[in-house]
């Protein structure tokens, strides 16, 4: 039986999974480099997206341009680091100036993050978008239907929670049937959420 050499048996299996992991590596940096300045441009748009949206501004969802321009004439990015403002001062529809802010809170299966926004009060919501979550779809994950996103302009805290459907006074919120926990895990996030803005307009020296 012909014995096979070192070369076969232990350096080139070696050598072929080196050059094999190196071709992928460059398949992969390429991928990132060509698609990079599009996904930062997806991501920035989405931000302005949620901002608007929280301000009770209209913009067509589909139309990114637009949306730049909007943003640009009505939203001013105060302070903040690694891209993220510390709030907005808006321009509302009716005129006056309002603000929004980021939010955090535990969600039931992670962290929910979510830009509120406010009135010159800084206590009346003019809405509210969430941004990150990770609750049970179909379930928590409902936050983010418009239904429910509605029901917080023109109301102040602190809320409470009522069966959903049921809420028809300035501090009432849906609950979500089925979702608890993380109606709770709103509710935290939206009672400090007014404290939260007052605090960080405060500290950026309006």
């Amino acid at each position: 039986m012909k014995q096979e050499s070192m070369f076969s048996t232990r350096v080139y299996p070696v050598l072929f999974m080196v050059a094999l992991t190196a071709v992928f590596i460059s398949v992969v940096s390429g991928i990132f480099l060509t698609t990079e300045e599009r996904v930062r441009l997806n991501e920035s748009i989405f931000q302005k997206r949620a901002v608007l949206y929280a301000a009770g501004i209209e913009f067509p969802r589909d139309n990114p341009q637009k949306i730049q321009e909007i943003y640009e004439k009505r939203v001013q990015e105060v302070g903040g680091e690694d891209g993220q403002p510390d709030y907005f001062r808006i321009e509302l529809p009716s005129g006056e100036s309002g603000y929004a802010v980021y939010v955090r809170g535990a969600g039931l299966w992670g962290e929910i993050v979510s830009i509120f926004g406010f009135r010159p009060d800084l206590e009346t919501f003019t809405g509210v978008e969430f941004v990150e979550q990770n609750e049970t779809p179909g379930l928590g994950a409902r936050i983010t239907e418009q239904w429910y996103k509605e029901q917080f302009r023109g109301k102040n805290g602190p809320f409470q929670l009522v069966a959903e459907g049921a809420s028809d006074a300035p501090n009432e919120l849906d609950a979500l049937t089925g979702a608890s926990r993380t109606s709770e895990a709103v509710l935290k996030i939206a009672n400090k959420a007014a404290e939260k803005a007052q605090e960080t307009v405060q500290q950026g020296g309006e």
